[in-house]
């Protein structure tokens, strides 16, 4: 099999404009950063543990919008770079933003894009693309 592409595999399994992916979407991108959470920067490990404790109802939508305001601030002046430290936080600001306002495409789309250009496991993102939406996505 041949490498695939993240987002073409979950955008062809799913309809991403379908309000009831909004949340699945979000779950994904938490998912995916759990299984690389030891690989990220501190700041964007405990912003992954605030989005799990959200997803739980355990953490209100004012903390999540606080760490995500941190991250942002952590990376200011920074944020184009192609650091992979700046790339994971990027990555996790992405799971971050509310998913139920809007379709998912663009916040899974970007945060699938910083994954990869950051250096976090395809394996990981795959087993979690495998969890969250049923399919396969072989890492190349």
């Amino acid at each position: 099999m041949s490498r695939c592409d993240p987002f073409d595999v979950i955008s062809s399994a799913v309809d991403l404009d379908d309000p009831a992916q909004h949340a699945n979407a979000q779950r994904f991108m938490v998912n995916a950063l759990g299984r690389v959470i030891e690989c990220l920067p501190v700041t964007a490990r405990s912003a992954v543990l605030t989005a799990k404790q959200y997803l739980e109802g355990v953490a209100t939508a004012g903390e999540v919008l606080a760490v995500r305001v941190e991250l942002w601030n952590e990376i200011q002046g920074r944020d184009q770079s192609d650091d992979p430290d700046v790339l994971q936080i990027r990555t996790t600001i992405c799971a971050l933003h509310g998913m139920e306002t809007e379709a998912p495409f663009d916040k899974l789309y970007y945060f699938l894009m910083f994954w990869e250009r950051s250096g976090l496991r395809m394996v990981e993102l795959a087993g979690a693309i495998f969890d969250s939406y049923g399919v396969i996505c072989k890492p190349g």
